[in-house]
């Protein structure tokens, strides 16, 4: 794949978001289990700590923060949480402009409207961390949850990973998730028939169908006409790669699957970043 495909594919992600920012978010209300077991593995950076600095690349409706206050709480930690939130989509957070906000009454959310994969594409990401967020501080906690399968080139997937790890405390955590959908038969199924379709659909714009990897598909949405996105379904190999390739940075502190009815939908890394990164 190309960068000008590439480029392509993520401005169909961008158009899907805005059109169905509000029937997607009202389906994206549920903790993920895999959630759980990343805090429990970067419990020790909570420890000690009055101040909690978080990076959550690809917010969405700040579902994690609200999952992350209720852990807080129930964990009796005594923390205020400070939380630097990205995402390209502001539709998808009605009630939220660029600012400061309070989702809980011991953390602040400092969301940033920015379009993450341009920035990677442009070589800029990593000035956009380092200047905007909270007191400019290093993350004690950096996650991307279901955002990696939007990004289209394996270079800027790396990149996207170094970008978090230089953006994250020494003894801090980087969690990050891969969707694996092709490993169900059923959802398997369903990516093949609207592959299909949307490539009928969008004949004229995307007519070079050469240019997708394996494991890329478009995936459509509650049969809504002309309503597809670009998602990349991750193997082994693709984890393995971007694990090993980082690991002069950040050491693998757990890799498990999680999620979905069948408990394995997502695979999870969760790399504590090195004392001499």
């Amino acid at each position: 794949m190309n960068v000008v495909f590439a480029k392509k594919l993520c401005e169909l992600n961008n158009l899907f978001y805005r059109n169905q920012a509000v029937s997607f978010s009202d389906t994206r209300h549920a903790k993920w289990p895999g959630w759980e077991r990343c805090l429990a593995e970067a419990i020790t950076v909570f420890k000690d700590k009055q101040d909690l600095h978080v990076l959550d690349v690809a917010c969405g409706n700040l579902r994690f923060e609200e999952y992350l206050a209720s852990y807080c709480e129930s964990s009796s930690m005594n923390l205020h949480v400070s939380v630097h939130a990205l995402d390209a989509c502001d539709d998808l957070l009605p009630d939220i402009c660029e600012g400061t906000t309070n989702v809980h009454c011991d953390m602040e959310v400092i969301y940033t409207r920015c379009d993450i994969i341009q920035e990677l594409a442009d070589n800029t990401f990593k000035d956009v961390l380092a200047s905007e967020g909270p007191n400019k501080e290093f993350a004690d906690l950096a996650v991307a949850f279901g955002f990696m399968h939007h990004i289209p080139l394996p270079e800027w997937r790396l990149q996207l990973l170094n970008d978090m790890i230089s953006a994250t405390a020494p003894g801090g955590f980087v969690c990050v998730s891969f969707w694996r959908f092709m490993d169900d038969e059923g959802m398997a199924v369903k990516a093949r028939k609207t592959h299909e379709e949307a490539l009928a659909y969008y004949s004229q714009e995307l007519n070079s169908t050469q240019q997708f990897n394996e494991g890329d598909y478009l995936l459509g949405w509650r049969n809504t006409p002309g309503a597809y996105r670009y998602c990349h379904s991750f193997s082994d190999e693709e984890i393995d790669f971007l694990a090993a390739s980082v690991a002069d940075r950040a050491e693998c502190s757990a890799r498990f699957r999680a999620d979905g009815r069948t408990g394995s939908l997502n695979e999870y890394l969760v790399l504590r970043v090195l004392l001499s990164s």
